[in-house]
């Protein structure tokens, strides 16, 4: 038996805790086996969906405000029959959190739970649902118990690990190929120079001052005028020593002409 395409309306009679009045809910409910064959030994998961009727009269509805933040508790049993895997109910969860507010008489979210079973051998288990239970941060909601013909069921084909023919199989996506990063090569880095504060000084060379004297009536021109008072005295005492010689030779012509 193939485990369920689609799911199927499974009845169930839903008491509110405590001490509330029962109704049938129609839930839409699947089981479902892994897509290939689990090997004897191996530890198979698996999971059951619930999910509110279509109807909206029949759907199961919040006693109180569920907010955000609140956790909704599903807790069940499934129990499996056949020789690979002893007929003991194996009980199994799930937790969920709304992600927004769910006002009272609204639909209530219905977490899938999940089970874990270890076939021994090869072979076919059958897995029907039990009863389940609901519960919103740790309070009893709803107690669910299946009707006449039970809860929903699969059939799980233990082989040697082979795709299996009694389990929908998964969809199959196309891994995607993540090229390999390249690795960076590595930059050599060039320390930078540090900079020098260079300072010019321009010096300016000032010309020494040069003066030029010209002597009291001297001339105008020439260096004469640099000539101190000691070079004038030279002067005026050869020009004396001339007049003088001149002078005297005058006086000595007019003595050789008297005699004469």
């Amino acid at each position: 038996m193939a485990a369920l395409a689609t799911p199927v309306d499974v009845v169930y009679s839903c008491t509110a805790q405590p001490g509330g009045v029962a109704s049938n809910v129609p839930f839409q409910m699947e089981l479902k086996t892994p897509a290939v064959q689990p090997s004897p030994s191996a530890t198979v998961t698996v999971t059951w969906e619930i999910r509110q009727p279509t109807a909206t009269p029949s759907q199961l509805l919040a006693t109180a405000a569920i907010t955000p933040s609140s956790a909704v508790v599903a807790e069940g049993t499934v129990t499996p029959s056949g020789s690979p895997v002893p007929s003991t109910a194996v009980t199994g969860g799930a937790t969920a959190s709304p992600y927004m507010t769910v006002s009272p008489n609204s639909p209530m979210p219905l977490p899938t739970m999940t089970f874990l079973v270890r076939p021994t051998a090869t072979g076919t288990v059958a897995l029907k649902g039990g009863g389940f239970s609901l519960k919103v941060n740790g309070v009893a909601w709803y107690e669910c118990v299946p009707g006449a013909s039970g809860g929903p069921s699969v059939n799980l084909v233990v082989g040697t690990g082979t795709p299996s023919t009694s389990s929908t199989p998964s969809t199959t996506s196309t891994p995607t190929t993540t090229p390999p990063t390249p690795t960076p090569t590595p930059t050599k880095t060039t320390a930078t120079p540090k900079q020098t504060k260079t300072s010019y000084v321009t010096v300016v060379e000032t010309p020494t001052k040069r003066s030029s004297k010209t002597p009291k009536a001297g001339a105008n021109t020439g260096s004469g005028g640099e000539m101190g008072p000691d070079g004038r005295m030279f002067v005026l005492v050869g020009s004396a020593l001339i007049l003088a010689a001149g002078a005297g030779g005058l006086a000595m012509r007019r003595r050789g002409a008297t005699r004469g």
